[in-house]
């Protein structure tokens, strides 16, 4: 059986009721490591590179157990303004059509239908720069551990700045969890500060919390006149995670082929050089020119066959 890491349990129940945090005369709400924003704007749409920021934030559910937490995340990422929601590795390829998820939606049925689906978690992930595991635990060889608040505020920089066009925030399924190789794909952990007599959450408030923080920091740049792009001074974009995971394939068939790394006991290798790219966070070019060592690795592993 599959290791994997701590998990957000339970089933998600629909309300009809709601809270609001930006009422007259309420104070912000706040927990460890989020940022502290008045809530004198009230409710209201984004615009410009604010909103283009929370649109450029994917939220992943690989594999979730249950459809109507479908729902539920649909509308906990509707009242924050975000809108890319992606289910990869459906359990049931139908989620769409089923009733549970449309009513868990409440009032956001017309974004059910734009959820994306893929066939896989590395598919999900393809086309961004970054990805965020959002779990409990963390596992070897993984990122180290950060709050939802601050980590939230150094994405929307890098959005900002220009280094990242897409970000994705990844939660596992409700009863286990993201699995050690899910994980490692990831190249930061956010976890939720909670009790520990009880750390579980719902799959659908966890999306809410990371929700909300992303919001919050969008807040907190506009209050601090940092509402508009960053320009080039954060330096080069990114490569995509789909670039990234084409150099780790070509590196371990390289390898394979130069005897460095043994099939039959492959030991660390592949993950230890995972956790190096995903923390050297290569750009395009970088990928490039490792590929080119890659190829010509190659050419002299052919010569030695002939």
């Amino acid at each position: 059986m599959t290791e994997r890491s701590a998990h957000l349990s339970g089933s998600s129940r629909g309300s009809s009721g709601s809270v609001s945090g930006d009422s007259a005369g309420s104070s912000p709400a706040s927990f460890p490591g989020s940022a502290s924003v008045a809530p004198a704007a009230g409710h209201r749409r984004l615009g410009g590179h604010p909103q283009q920021w929370l649109d450029a934030c994917r939220f992943v559910l690989v594999s979730p157990s249950l459809n109507a937490n479908i729902g539920a995340a649909v509308r906990a990422m509707t009242t924050m303004g975000l809108s890319d929601l992606v289910v990869a590795a459906p359990r049931d390829p139908d989620f769409h059509a089923d009733p549970a998820v449309h009513a868990l939606a409440a009032g956001a049925q017309a974004r059910v239908a734009r959820v994306g689906r893929r066939d896989s978690l590395e598919a999900a992930l393809a086309d961004c720069q970054l990805a965020v595991a959002v779990s409990a635990e963390g596992r070897e060889f993984g990122p180290p551990p950060e709050f939802p608040g601050p980590l939230c505020a150094q994405v929307l920089d890098e959005l900002a700045a220009g280094r990242l066009a897409r970000v994705a925030f990844v939660f596992g399924t409700e009863r286990t969890g993201l699995s050690v190789d899910e994980m490692r794909r990831c190249q930061r952990w956010l976890t939720i500060p909670a009790d520990a007599a009880y750390s579980s959450l719902n799959l659908a408030q966890a999306v809410q919390i990371v929700a909300f923080s992303l919001r919050q920091a969008v807040l907190a740049r506009e209050q601090a006149g940092a509402g508009e792009r960053a320009g080039e001074a954060g330096g080069e974009p990114l490569a995509s995670l789909g670039a990234v995971e084409g150099l780790l394939q070509h590196l371990e068939r390289s390898l394979t082929a130069l005897g460095t790394l043994d099939p039959a006991r492959p030991r660390r290798l592949m993950p230890r050089l995972r956790q190096l790219l995903g923390r050297a966070q290569p750009t395009a070019p970088e990928v490039d020119l490792l590929r080119g060592i890659c190829r010509d690795i190659d050419r002299v592993t052919a010569r030695r066959g002939d």
